[in-house]
């Protein structure tokens, strides 16, 4: 495995990517309507929100903000799955594809809780005290995943 821990190597943030293109797939089949065209902005954006805030979490520089993102991930997910039931629901989605994609999304669900749960341990160890530290301005790549993902976390 390379050392370059970037989040376009996490695999929660690939499956993310993957459910949200099937989301794009299964939005252009879509009948056109007032009512679908709604509920077809509705899931894009909560199904694209995912890996994006995967992204902007593995982006950030302290491990509550990080938390933050992957919790509204992880939101986003169960707002996708809420969508794909109701598009099943109007006869839109087959059981079987709805299952396959409701799996998906509580799977990635399942991912990003162990990692804010790790995460969330993190910030209640550490001390709540403020303070400005010397900067260190370095853009090496990380030899090391930042915490709270290890080496499995990554393709």
């Amino acid at each position: 495995m390379s050392s370059d821990y970037t989040y376009r190597k996490l695999i929660v943030w690939d499956r993310a990517q993957r459910l949200a293109l099937e989301v794009l797939k299964l939005v252009q089949r879509l009948p056109s309507g007032w009512g679908t065209a709604v509920i077809a902005r509705q899931i894009i954006g909560s199904a694209t929100s995912i890996g994006a805030n995967i992204a902007e979490g593995h982006g950030r520089f302290t491990p509550g903000a990080h938390r933050n993102h992957l919790s509204i991930a992880k939101g986003s997910a169960a707002e996708t799955d809420s969508w794909l039931d109701l598009l099943c629901r109007a006869g839109h989605l087959s059981e079987e594809e709805e299952a396959r994609l409701h799996t998906e999304c509580h799977e990635i669900m399942a991912m990003l809780t162990s990692k804010i749960r790790k995460l969330g341990d993190s910030v209640n160890q550490s001390p709540s005290v403020v303070r400005e530290e010397t900067a260190s301005y370095q853009t090496d790549t990380p030899t090391e995943p930042p915490f709270p993902f290890v080496p499995e976390d990554y393709l």
